[in-house]
């Protein structure tokens, strides 16, 4: 878990990482890049031992978090995740030519040599990524999106559906069972729409109950059945909702005045929320939820 915390010497604020080995029973605080909080706002790993902290800078810890080690990558980052074995970024800036283009980069996992992944098409500002196992998915930015899929990581790419208004924007999530299944949250103007595909991107189809989500839907996925969305969609009052039925219907999960600022799932069957400051984990796809204490 990643926060902010008074710091240690001197003063402001610094960031500050906690880490369970136990599930969540017992948390401890390991040491954090020694930079700023508006430094690294993110955390990734991909292996209890191999980690990223970033945006927009990048720092990555190849023992748990008890080291970290600064790379020097052009660009911001603004997007990491890591899947079999392999880890890739989006970084604004990279392509000198281009300072308002995002471009995306890859490494092995525990590497510091990070190589730009040539794209078919340029990727423009404000591109998003999803990964499942070696499967890519890679959605275009600055308005004119396009999808592209890689089932190498990268090393060639083909084009697929966007399911989202050129000039809009949106994302796209890989359901957590690895399938061929994807999500995406599609801005329509004033609400949005919940989309769905069982093809990796060939066809999509709308996922959206009766009344249209906020602009600001995000959604995380653990099938082509089950999804969480938040916020709630118009007809609904509540900061998580759950489908089970592909997107047919959604029932209020998570009760809440406030805002979740992060949703997703470790596997099918576990999920995670962040709300008002507190973690929330279920263990049953959704349906119910606990609160995690952070307890030393």
């Amino acid at each position: 878990m990643l926060g902010t915390a008074r710091c240690l010497t001197g003063s402001g604020t610094c960031g500050a990482i906690l880490r369970t080995t136990d599930g969540g029973s017992v948390f401890a605080g390991i040491p954090s890049p020694p930079v700023s909080a508006s430094d690294v706002s993110q955390l990734r790993f991909a292996s209890p031992l191999d980690g990223y902290a970033f945006g927009p800078e990048l720092w990555q810890t190849a023992d748990g978090g008890a080291t970290w080690a600064n790379v020097s990558i052009p660009g911001q980052v603004s997007e990491l995740e890591a899947a079999d074995g392999e880890a890739y970024a989006l970084a604004t800036g990279a392509d000198s030519a281009n300072s308002t283009s995002d471009e995306l980069l890859t490494a092995p996992v525990g590497s510091q040599q990070w190589r730009q992944v040539p794209t078919p098409t340029p990727l423009g500002y404000g591109a998003q990524f999803a990964l499942s196992g070696p499967n890519l998915y890679v959605l275009g930015g600055n308005g004119d999106l396009v999808l592209l899929y890689s089932t190498d990581q990268g090393a060639q790419f083909s084009q697929r559906v966007d399911p989202c208004t050129a000039g809009l924007g949106g994302s796209v999530t890989a359901a957590a069972d690895e399938t061929s299944t994807l999500w995406a949250a599609c801005p329509t103007g004033m609400m949005a729409e919940a989309m769905l595909s069982t093809d990796c991107g060939v066809t999509w189809r709308v996922a959206t109950a009766t009344g249209p989500f906020p602009n600001s839907l995000t959604l995380a996925a653990a099938s082509s059945s089950v999804a969480l969305a938040s916020p709630a969609p118009e007809t609904l009052s509540g900061a998580l909702v759950q489908t089970t039925n592909g997107g047919s219907t959604y029932a209020v999960v998570l009760s809440s005045p406030s805002t979740v600022s992060w949703v997703g799932f470790s596997d099918p069957s576990r999920a995670y929320a962040l709300l008002a400051g507190s973690l929330f984990e279920s263990s049953d796809a959704g349906v119910t939820w606990r609160s995690v204490a952070f307890k030393s």
